[in-house]
């Protein structure tokens, strides 16, 4: 809203400058804003992933009721066309026609039961919210990645726990590897580690844990840096210090004289800064001498808030002529109420500095 300065050993306060044209408005700050631009890019990633989800979740459920469940081995089934991926979400097992044998069938469901036992859709559903707070983040999808290899390397020790064979169950896992792709929000059998997962299935059992327990501890710390970094307030630069030395005194005799220049609570114009740029922007003419005389530059002019809001003693430190001075007055002197400045808990009077620009576009200097 303002900065603050030094001059002549006392503080001031001045005000963001207002632009005046004599074809457009007094340029309100409307124009394009980086960080809303940044912003709407941000939302829009946000909403791109929450469709693709929900859009997921959708398919799912409908290829479900589409196909009908089954009960093999101990497990919900839907069976789906031969090209597809064998994948679980939350407790269905989507297997593919094409897997072949009963042998076959029952090793996917196991690997898929482990899914569904450890509660795997939970730390995906998780991983999903962190990837669309986060998705502008690289970070965030490496994760993703590894947890999802995690948890076939959790499937795979569950799968040799029960009995089957390593070699049978590796000989199974390079076949069916060429599936489609399926659904992030889904627990995959066929994924593009194999060799990975070939090799974790030697590692031993203490230290695949600890790698494990690394990479379920993330989440907490994206989840607590993220709500650190938009809870930090910035460093507010307008409040100064002290405010005690920054007030300047017209008449030591009588206190309800006492006019400050920075206070420990500024007064404001109601609505805001944007309101009283708004406002400057939809009164402040350009003045018909200053236009055909080619008048252009800085007004400067300083006002008084009164402990009542009200607006005194406008007048120019630096005037341009041609009616710029005068229109400046006007517009100053018939400002709404502000809301007063406090210090230490009364209302005081304070000063302001505020710029005024007035500009004329290239066209009208030249027709001048």
């Amino acid at each position: 809203m303002f900065s603050n300065g030094v001059l002549s050993g006392q503080y001031y306060v001045m005000l963001k400058p207002v632009i005046v044209g004599p074809d457009i408005r007094p340029n309100s700050g409307t124009g394009f804003n980086i960080a809303n631009f940044l912003l709407w890019i941000y939302l829009a990633g946000v909403i791109i992933n929450i469709v693709r989800i929900f859009a997921q979740a959708l398919r799912l459920i409908i290829l479900a009721h589409k196909t009908g469940i089954s009960r093999e081995y101990g497990a919900n089934v839907v069976f789906t066309e031969k090209n597809a991926a064998n994948f679980s979400f939350f407790n269905i097992v989507f297997l593919s026609n094409s897997v072949g044998n009963k042998e076959n069938i029952k090793r996917i469901i196991t690997h898929e039961q482990a899914h569904i036992r450890q509660k795997h859709f939970i730390d995906l559903i998780i991983i999903e919210i962190l990837t669309t707070v986060f998705w502008f983040n690289p970070v965030i999808w490496l994760y993703r990645r590894s947890l999802i290899a995690v948890h076939e390397y959790l499937a795979d020790e569950y799968v040799l726990s029960q009995g089957i064979e390593k070699s049978h169950y590796q000989e199974l896992l390079i076949n069916q590897s060429f599936g489609l792709p399926v659904l992030a929000l889904a627990n995959n059998f066929n994924q593009s580690l194999i060799k990975r997962r070939f090799i974790m299935m030697s590692k031993t059992k203490s230290k695949f844990k600890a790698v494990a327990k690394l990479l379920f501890v993330v989440p907490v710390i994206l989840s607590i840096a993220f709500i650190v970094s938009c809870t930090g307030s910035p460093k507010d630069e307008t409040k100064p210090a002290p405010p005690d030395n920054a007030s300047r005194i017209q008449d030591s005799n009588n206190p309800d004289k006492v006019i400050f220049d920075v206070v420990e609570q500024m007064p404001q114009y109601p609505g805001g800064d944007d309101a009283r740029i708004k406002y400057l922007a939809k009164n402040l003419k350009y003045p018909e001498e200053a236009r055909k005389e080619g008048i252009e530059g800085k007004v400067f002019v300083t006002f008084v808030v009164e402990k009542d809001g009200s607006i005194t003693g406008a007048k120019i430190l630096k005037g341009i002529g041609g009616g710029c001075d005068e229109e400046t007055i006007r517009v100053i002197e018939n400002m709404p109420n502000w809301e007063p400045g406090k210090q230490r808990g009364k209302t005081v009077r304070v000063r302001f500095n505020m710029p005024i620009i007035f500009k004329l576009n290239g066209a009208y200097k030249e027709a001048a």
